[in-house]
């Protein structure tokens, strides 16, 4: 009789998928006891998930994971966490399948619950919740997270602790509550701070910390921490080793893209910081650097146009680059901001050195100047005149902008204010030693 090694090996050999899994059928569904084939078993079930990835069929995968219930009851509890969780990070590699992940985590957590498998049922829990954050659900997010958070805390588990702040802090990030977001975040670094926390965590933490720079328009710390983060990022990209160790399988190759993703988009707000600054001179330097220049494409070539745009104050050139640059741009909201930031300072120094020279000038010929529509020209100035950039009004009857000379400060009231103060004082000081001599 075949052992099931045998018909293991046999069936490894095999091209065909649909005989693959055939074969790989009948060894899961194998009853044994011996620990050597049980341990095939669980090879095969992984292998399984993998063709089905392959192949774009999620819902196989949620099926086999349904049909394997009572093998788990007979598995440690660590291996059967490690098998759930990496079938459904096989679902992850579908496109469009965040829907099928969330439905097939919270069955999982329920099995969990009800198996009384608190290792498993909280890993899925912080899987749920990002699942939700990426989903845009964010009210669910904050609760699953918020809860988990709790139970962790009175754990010993720092690392899961540390995860589940990385998740809440993005979640407050998203919900715009920064004060919350911090404290979440400091949290974090408390509990790495007592443990090893392996770099790419520490890299999370580092970009997060830098975003949270940028809301408060902290851009030096920013580009501080963003830089730390994108040598975390950068050391296990270009490591030829942890590229091999990644490449193993399809869930390793998804997260080594995922690693390669989050060091461009962590150069590209290191290089919109130094722009924030005031220094877009110095973005060349930084993308011809030894490391930085391993990243180079349109992902950065798009943050390059921007920068010289800036340099020359040219509207027009930074408008072609967000225009020939859409995608790499505007879709991270992060970039979104902080260009929108740029463009509006753009503006308002052009704006204001063109109307320099005049005391009175029609709004249109403004707009031809600067090459945009009147309407969004009149608005803009109506805005600096409300923010005190300049004073004057405009004439929307004849259409133009009326300029008034900036008119200094006359000081004799503060001064005057100052010296009765001072009187005050003195008369007061003469009065009570005149009472004392009294």
């Amino acid at each position: 009789m075949i052992s099931l090694k045998e018909k293991y090996q046999k069936a490894k050999q095999n091209k065909n998928e649909k005989e693959i899994l055939k074969e790989y059928q009948e060894i899961i569904q194998t009853k044994t006891e011996n620990e050597e084939e049980i341990k095939i078993k669980e090879e095969t079930i992984i292998e399984i998930g993998e063709i089905f990835a392959k192949l774009g069929f999620g819902e196989n995968i949620k099926n086999l994971m349904d049909s394997l219930q009572d093998f788990f009851l007979q598995l440690p509890k660590a291996r059967t966490a490690k098998i759930v969780r990496k079938l459904i990070e096989l679902i992850n590699q579908i496109p469009n399948s965040i829907d099928l992940q969330i439905h097939v985590c919270s069955h999982w957590i329920d099995w969990a619950k009800k198996e009384k498998r608190s290792y498993l049922r909280q890993r899925l829990e912080s899987k749920l919740a990002s699942l939700y954050l990426e989903n845009t659900n964010f009210q669910m997010a904050l609760t699953t997270i918020t809860n988990l958070a709790k139970e962790v805390k009175k754990l010993d588990d720092k690392l899961l602790l540390i995860e589940v702040n990385l998740i809440e802090t993005k979640i407050h990030i998203e919900l715009k509550n920064i004060p919350k977001a911090k404290a979440s975040l400091t949290s974090a670094r408390t509990s790495a701070n007592a443990v090893y926390c392996p770099p790419l965590l520490q890299s999370e933490m580092d970009k997060l910390s830098g975003i949270l720079h940028i809301h408060e328009q902290d851009f030096k710390t920013a580009f501080s921490y963003f830089f730390e983060s994108f040598e975390g990022y950068s050391t296990i990209v270009l490591d030829p080793k942890l590229k091999k160790k990644y490449s193993d399988n399809i869930v390793g190759q998804t997260k080594f893209k995922f690693i390669e993703k989050e060091a461009i988009s962590t150069l590209k707000y290191m290089l919109l910081t130094k722009i924030m600054m005031e220094h877009p001179e110095e973005i060349h330097g930084i993308v011809n650097g030894k490391v930085a220049s391993k990243f180079t494409g349109r992902e950065i070539d798009c943050i390059v146009k921007i920068s010289e745009a800036y340099s020359e104050r040219s509207l027009h050139k930074f408008n072609e680059a967000i225009k020939e640059y859409d995608k790499e741009l505007q879709e991270d909201p992060i970039i979104k901001n902080l260009l929108n930031s740029l463009y509006e300072t753009m503006l308002e120094q052009n704006l204001l050195r063109l109307i320099e020279p005049f005391s009175r000038v029609e709004i249109s010929h403004i707009a031809d100047l600067i090459k945009l529509d009147t309407k969004t020209v009149e608005t803009k100035l109506s805005q600096m005149i409300l923010d005190k950039k300049f004073e004057g009004i405009l004439d929307q009857g004849a259409g133009c902008l009326i300029i008034y000379d900036e008119t200094i400060p006359d000081e004799t009231y503060k001064l005057s204010i100052e010296i009765m103060e001072n009187l005050n004082v003195v008369i007061g000081s003469l009065y009570q030693k005149a009472k004392g001599l009294n």
